[in-house]
Formats: structure tokens, C-alpha cells, sequence
């Protein structure tokens, strides 16, 4: 259990200047707790860089911290893209807040290939990486069911997880008003970064739809459009809970997926299994089927999206109340 005391150190590593669902989920973890009034709480980017902190993420309430001694009473959140640092701060009590379980094997992989070669090659080197070892001082955070089933299967006990989410961002959830949509819009949004193989072909296979693609918008500007929008399209990897996905139901769009990552699994993304997909190009037609049955009767189909709606709203309280378990005052 995570020792906290007043004169803690809450220390939140970060990759500089990127702006995906990571990063702001470090980000959204700085503010809400100088909303609960937890007062020594610091980002430290690694590698260290000017203007780290991304514009996109004003919004956020967050202090800057570059050197800090290794000490028992410093609570250090890694990030599972950067257990690389789990040793390398002995004395800290550390959490591993598992945000993508896909990323976190790609770099896994990474440097294991990078530090074998410069071993063989100069010198003997002690292996620095976490490989799940049962450390007394290092916690693990799951963002998604699918990041907590990973972790079971390295062995960490269930009773070692916490389950703590992020939250969409505020500017998606802040009006009272109810989204009122315009039926006669087909657009069929989708994000150009994900599942390309995938979205290239359904678009190739249906001329007469009109898709778009989210890019190069801020938060205000992807609300406006998917607030006009009847559905969202997804068959990307989904290494934890998607952002976008969890945006677009927000604001009342149908949503169509495939079953990667973690959105094979109803926890995470709490969808009927009528909308999700094993994409397959023989599954092409019945893909684009459904996609004109959501667009011509909106109204039937949206109806099934409440439950993961709810959640999706939901999500920020539970975030609250997580923190609020887990750092206890001594």
C-alpha cells in the first residue's frame, strides 16, 4: 500500500511536447490532485526539454520539477513506456500506471535489443529493466480491463492492481445542454492515425459515403464536429481505453468498431457486440452495411450506446474517488 505523508513528493514522469492519450492522462493526474488539494505535485519530463509541457494541456494545473534526491517518502508515477526508471530510483515507492500495454512491449522490445548489443559489443551490464519483479516498493496502476489481464499474466496478484482510468477531457462534458443532432448529416467520422489498412478499404468500398478525418483539431474543434456527427468509426489497435472513442459517445455518436486491443473487451469498451467487428475483407460488405443502417435510422441505434455513455461520463468521478483511496494521509 502507497505510503503517503504531508511532506510527500508526488512525481509524474512524462515524455516531452507529445500530445495522445498518455501524456494528458499524466497531465489530467497533476490537476486533480491540486484539486484534492494535494499540494507537492510535480511533472518531470524525461528527456528534459524546453516548453515540455504541450500547449494543448493549459488546461491542466501543473508545476515543472527537473532534479528531486531518491527517498523513501517520493511516490514516483511511471508511466509503462518508461520502466526503464523503475530501478534506477531505489528508495522511491513507485507506480506503474499500465496506459498502453501494446506500447510498453514495442519499447520493451526496443531496448532490450539496444542494451544486448552494447553489452556484447563493449561490456559486461547489468540488466536494468522491470520484468515484473516483486518489488516491495513498486504499485501497479491498469487504465483498462485488457492492461489488468496483462499484468495478471505476469504474475501480479489481482489484490496488487488498482484499477484508476483518466477521464475525457472537461470541454467534452462541460455543457448541461443535450447534443441536438441534424439526421440529414452523413459525414462517417474516423481517426486517420488508426487502423489505416482498415479504414482505407472501407472507404474504397463505399464512394457513395462521406468520411472524415480528425486531424489537426483541438479539443473544442473535435467536439464541434462530432456533436454534428452520427458516427464514429474505430479499428485501431486500442492498447487501453481509447480517447477519441470515449469523445465521440460523449456527444452522442453511434460507434462502429473492430476488436483490437481492448476493445474486445465489454469493460472497456461497453458497446453491443452487434457494432464490433473481426475485420476481414470478405466482412467488408456487412461492415458497410451497418454503417448505412446507423446512418439512416440514428435515432433506433443510438439507444444502445447509453450504458458506455454513462460511463464515459462517469469517468472522472471514479478517477476522483480512486485518488482518493489510494494516497491516503497518514
Amino acid at each position: 500500500m502507497i505510503s503517503y505523508k504531508n511532506t510527500s513528493r508526488i512525481i509524474i514522469f512524462c515524455p516531452p511536447r507529445k500530445v495522445t492519450g498518455g501524456p494528458e492522462a499524466l497531465h489530467q493526474l497533476s490537476n486533480k490532485l491540486y484539486e484534492l488539494n494535494y499540494e507537492n505535485v510535480y511533472m518531470h519530463y524525461v528527456p528534459q526539454r524546453s516548453h515540455a509541457k504541450a500547449k494543448n494541456y493549459d488546461v491542466y494545473k501543473t508545476r515543472e520539477i527537473s532534479y528531486f534526491e531518491d527517498n523513501e517518502e517520493n511516490i514516483l508515477i511511471i508511466p509503462e513506456s518508461m520502466t526503464y526508471l523503475v530501478k534506477k530510483y531505489p528508495k522511491s515507492q513507485k507506480i506503474i500506471w499500465w496506459l498502453s500495454v501494446d506500447f510498453y512491449k514495442i519499447l520493451m522490445d526496443y531496448r532490450i535489443r539496444k542494451q544486448s548489443f552494447f553489452t556484447k559489443l563493449f561490456y559486461q551490464q547489468k540488466d536494468k529493466e522491470y520484468h515484473f519483479e516483486p518489488l516491495p516498493n513498486v504499485f501497479q496502476w491498469a487504465q483498462s480491463f485488457r492492461s489488468g489481464i496483462y499484468l495478471k499474466n505476469h504474475g501480479i496478484p489481482e489484490n496488487q492492481i488498482d484499477y484508476v482510468c483518466d477521464y475525457i477531457n472537461p470541454i467534452f462534458t462541460e455543457s448541461s445542454q443535450p447534443v441536438s443532432k441534424d439526421l440529414n448529416n452523413k459525414t462517417i467520422l474516423y481517426n486517420p492515425k488508426k487502423g489505416k489498412k482498415e479504414i482505407a478499404a472501407l472507404i474504397q468500398a463505399s464512394p457513395e459515403l462521406e468520411w472524415i478525418p480528425i486531424q489537426n483539431m483541438n479539443a473544442a474543434q473535435i467536439k464541434d464536429i462530432m456533436s454534428k456527427s452520427l458516427l464514429y468509426v474505430d479499428f485501431g489497435e486500442n492498447p487501453g481505453r481509447d480517447k477519441m472513442l470515449r469523445e465521440s459517445v460523449s456527444q452522442d455518436c453511434c460507434i462502429i468498431s473492430g476488436r483490437n486491443g481492448s476493445s474486445a473487451y465489454y469493460e472497456d469498451l461497453m458497446i453491443p457486440e452487434g457494432y464490433k467487428f473481426d475485420f476481414r475483407e470478405d466482412r467488408i460488405p456487412e461492415i458497410i452495411s451497418k454503417i448505412k443502417s446507423v446512418l439512416e435510422d440514428y435515432p433506433n441505434h443510438i439507444s444502445h450506446f447509453k450504458v458506455y455513455r454513462e460511463m464515459v461520463l462517469g469517468e472522472e468521478a471514479l478517477f476522483e474517488k480512486k485518488l482518493k483511496e489510494i494516497f491516503k494521509i497518514n
